[in-house]
């Protein structure tokens, strides 16, 4: 029994550190932890348990051990590694994901200032992307990070940069409790659904509705708010009553198979003679209408998507573009300006998006 002592103190003292690891991450201990009689106590061990778990952490440049006065948390010390991080989705969600535009506008800017870069997918997945922003962290791999958050609720990505003192730029999407104190570069999503809504109603269209994963402003992603409201300045400019926001129940996500359309839907759209949608996805999943409705594209119903995604292309889909590249390339200016000190304070950047008129829409019907 005596012999299997050592690796269950081993083992516990892993636990330990990775919490205390955690703590400091999250912003819980911001400037020193409790003693070591306080932490013995808290987790039940005894004090050679918590001093290697300190001392790991101690030698990880987290923490900072002061001889009577007690262990305080430290910004990690970091030399320059000149690479710069992207964490991400997956770098290709599926057929005509939009990362590899992004993506080559991050790698193409990094190169011009002499940076390598690194790509972490958090797959939309809230830990995965904590797990891959601690680990960045912790072993300094590089000089600052990029990043696309995970949907808004289960994102912790700026609470952990923002506690460690890490240079980060957002991009793509940021919440709006962020918007005022962070650095980002993002589509300017109210005008990219506002100049969708004011091409279908220069053809004429008066009864349109807008399509997103939610029927409501509360669980909205903040891309899709912003986007809705585009649909409804349109509305009001051309003082008209802006048209109905129709949830799209069969959408599943991105790299799910979405389910067949189904009858309430279509009973939303009643009477509609265009769409707006909230994305490519949306758009290219309606362009099957005709298999369960009368209705054909464009004749009787036209259809807008947004992001242009390639396979938004190969099916001819009216649809607003996204500058992914340019998006990519402006964050590295901003990153590369905050590392190297050029820059303090956030800086903030919408980027405009642009029409891109195909095969689904046309006037509106007689």
């Amino acid at each position: 029994m005596k012999a299997a002592q050592p690796e269950k103190t081993a083992k516990k003292h892993h636990l330990i550190s990775a919490q205390l690891r955690e703590r400091i991450l999250s912003g819980a201990y911001a400037d020193q932890i409790p003693g070591q009689r306080v932490l013995a106590e808290e987790f039940g061990v005894n004090f050679l348990t918590i001093r290697k778990a300190v001392a790991t952490l101690v030698k990880e440049g987290m923490l900072d051990k002061q001889s009577g006065r007690g262990t305080f948390v430290t910004r990690l010390k970091r030399t320059r590694t000149r690479n710069i991080a992207a964490v991400l989705g997956g770098l290709s969600y599926g057929f005509g994901g939009q990362h590899p535009k992004l993506v080559e506008g991050i790698q193409a800017e990094a190169a011009k200032f002499e940076h390598d870069v690194i790509l972490r997918p958090h797959l939309g997945d809230p830990q995965l992307e904590r797990q891959a922003i601690e680990d960045l962290i912790t072993q300094r791999k590089c000089d600052g990070i990029l990043v696309w958050p995970t949907r808004n609720e289960g994102s912790q990505a700026v609470d952990l940069l923002k506690a460690h003192g890490v240079p980060f730029v957002i991009v793509m999407r940021v919440d709006a409790r962020y918007r005022q104190d962070v650095s980002y570069v993002v589509d300017d999503d109210f005008e990219g659904g506002y100049i969708a809504t004011k091409h279908l109603l220069a053809l004429g269209h008066r009864k349109l509705g807008f399509v997103g994963r939610s029927a409501k402003s509360e669980g909205a992603d903040s891309f899709e708010e912003e986007r809705w409201l585009g649909f409804i300045k349109a509305h009001n400019e051309a003082g008209l009553a802006p048209g109905p926001r129709v949830q799209a129940d069969w959408l599943a996500r991105p790299e799910d198979r979405p389910a067949p359309i189904s009858k309430t839907f279509l009973r939303r759209i009643g009477g509609l003679t265009g769409l707006v949608c909230v994305n490519d996805r949306v758009a290219l999943h309606l362009l099957s209408l005709p298999k369960y409705t009368s209705l054909t594209i464009p004749e009787s119903l036209s259809i807008v998507g947004y992001d242009d995604l390639e396979a938004a292309g190969l099916f001819n889909l009216t649809t607003v573009h996204q500058p992914l590249a340019e998006i990519g390339a402006e964050a590295v200016r901003l990153l590369i300006d905050e590392i190297e000190g050029r820059r303090s304070g956030a800086a903030q950047r919408k980027l405009a998006p642009r029409l891109v008129v195909r095969d689904t829409t046309a006037a509106r019907p007689a």
